[in-house]
């Protein structure tokens, strides 16, 4: 989470047309005050553009308080008595504690019913006076992409998701704004190497378009998360590609061996080798390439062969001698502990 102190626009990013289309209807709903719902995966960074629309209306001197679909929150006070209120006197005292602000409902599919009605009586008569009390606050709720199918199950009332989805912001994944990742990970790479004290960071262009392959499951909040990773296990100031591999999940599309021709296997194996080798100080790659086919190779063919080096030599068209001291060579006569280039080449 960003520092309250910060700016929220300072981490949108809108270099994707897929973004620029956000940016563009926060603009246009920023200057008024209506009820705003933002819908999008976990992650997506729904209350940031919650934020930024607060931050850029004309409540922006006043309070923007968050609160989950209990109607609780850190900036809403707890009863006097200390007893959990029901939820219609919970969902009055967010909104008194939002009053002259914004009021950001968490999850608004998972409000339970009493606390819906209080909302929308609150939004429908805000500026009438028409209820006991009148609550000058502007609503905006969050909401995954499920909600039509909330309605129709009548998990969430229609008036409420009419008069919120009337102005209604879709925030893409992550994966499909691959365009602002690299700006991201530079921010939060520095926004986290600023809080405990480091020198600025950086990645380099092919730390980034690692970062830009993965598919992001879990959106920016596992980008911030890897981020962090970054500034605490990389020491130098400039993040390489090989440290990025070392902290992302393996993501690899299975497709069956039998279905993969020889070639294919060994030119998809070097692939990631090489992608994993950024940043190792390797020079000797095609003798350390040959090791790994070679001793795979050696394995098979002295164990069809019992242990048996003159035929396996026979077997394999070398000579006895050529074999043993390749066998040497490699330490299959003997058991060694691989190195760090060892690691790398061989990692999955």
């Amino acid at each position: 989470m960003y520092r309250r102190t910060a700016r929220a626009k300072t981490f949108l990013v809108a270099d994707s047309p897929a973004m620029k289309q956000v940016v563009s209807r926060v603009g246009a709903y920023a200057d008024g005050d209506v009820p705003v719902l933002i819908c999008g995966e976990h992650g997506t960074g729904r209350e940031l553009i919650a934020r930024v629309l607060h931050q850029a209306g004309p409540r922006r001197h006043a309070r923007f308080v968050a609160v989950r679909p209990t109607f609780e929150g850190a900036d809403v006070p707890a009863p006097a008595d200390g007893m959990i209120d029901e939820a219609d006197e919970r969902t009055r005292r967010a909104l008194r504690a939002a009053a002259g602000g914004t009021l950001l409902v968490k999850d608004v599919c998972d409000v339970p019913a009493p606390s819906q009605k209080t909302l929308r009586r609150a939004i429908k008569h805000r500026d009438r006076g028409e209820t006991d009390e009148v609550y000058d606050v502007r609503v905006v709720g969050t909401a995954d992409l499920d909600l039509e199918r909330a309605v129709d199950a009548k998990i969430l009332s229609r008036e409420l998701y009419d008069q919120l989805a009337a102005h209604r912001i879709d925030v893409p994944p992550l994966r499909e704004r691959v365009e602002d990742i690299p700006t991201l990970a530079e921010k939060w790479v520095g926004h986290y190497a600023s809080e405990v004290g480091r020198t600025k960071m950086s990645l380099s262009s092919r730390a980034q378009s690692r970062l830009q392959r993965y598919p992001w499951p879990g959106n920016v909040g596992e980008l911030k998360s890897i981020s962090r990773r970054l500034v605490i296990q990389v020491e130098r100031n400039r993040i390489e590609a090989g440290d990025v591999d070392a902290v992302l999940p393996i993501v690899a599309e299975r497709v069956p061996l039998e279905d993969m021709a020889f070639e294919d296997i060994v030119k998809s194996k070097l692939a990631g080798l090489l992608a994993r080798m950024d940043g190792y100080p390797v020079h000797d790659l095609y003798e350390k390439v040959l090791a790994r086919v070679e001793r795979p190779l050696f394995d098979l063919v002295l164990e069809r062969t019992g242990g048996n080096q003159v035929k396996a030599a026979e077997l394999l068209g070398l000579n006895r001698n050529t074999l043993r001291k390749k066998l040497d060579t490699l330490g299959m006569a003997r058991k060694r502990r691989p190195g760090r280039e060892d690691e790398a080449l061989d990692g999955e």
